[in-house]
């Protein structure tokens, strides 16, 4: 499901389960956060995904950066969504100084 935030285009996609509005607001809310290390963001791809049946450790994010030259791609995980959101985009920051 498409999504703008900030004019930025947000693609979210969800495999084995529906969006809800709450995971679209923790996702957002993510994004938001990133901005604030990258003002250069024209698209973000969001991947949602939940593996196997472990709730330890069973939601996935992949995440990638729409920007001028190479796009940043990131995954995290964890036992909620929020948790894998944040994972993802610590990853992704880290690339910005690279």
């Amino acid at each position: 499901m498409q999504h703008s935030v900030d004019n930025i285009k947000m693609d979210i996609q969800t495999v084995g389960f529906s969006e809800s509005p709450a995971i679209i607001a923790q996702v957002e809310s993510e994004l938001r956060r990133v901005m604030r290390f990258r003002q250069d963001i024209v698209a973000a791809d969001v991947y949602l995904h939940e593996e196997g049946s472990n709730p330890e450790n069973n939601k996935t994010v992949r995440w990638r950066l729409g920007i001028p030259g190479k796009d940043l791609f990131a995954e995290g995980s964890g036992p909620s969504w929020s948790s894998s959101l944040r994972d993802a985009s610590e990853k992704l920051k880290r690339q910005f100084v690279d």
